[in-house]
């Protein structure tokens, strides 16, 4: 299990799923030496996959997301403080 790689802004790692339980959750081990549990809804797992199936997990940051919520965010405050009228504390998030 020995291809955890950082990459730039991500990462990819290796996971082994040991099973999924009926309420649709899959139980993973991931990294080099399998020690770290990690649970998902099965729905996310791939078509096929089930026990004993390796996976290659690829993590990223989202950064184009991140900037539209923050503007989202900021919109929001804006309205909120006009709405508030003169006299309201200004806030931060």
């Amino acid at each position: 299990m020995s291809d955890e790689k950082k990459t730039g802004r991500g990462r990819r790692t290796r996971a082994v799923v040991d099973r999924v339980e009926d309420g649709g959750t899959a139980v993973l081990y991931v990294g080099e030496d399998e020690e770290t549990k990690f649970e998902l809804p099965a729905s996310l797992l791939p078509q096929g996959a089930e026990s004993g199936s390796h996976l290659v997990i690829n993590i990223s940051l989202d950064e184009g997301s991140r900037r539209d919520a923050e503007g989202r965010v900021k919109d929001l405050q804006e309205k909120l403080e006009k709405r508030g009228g003169e006299g309201q504390k200004s806030f931060k998030l």
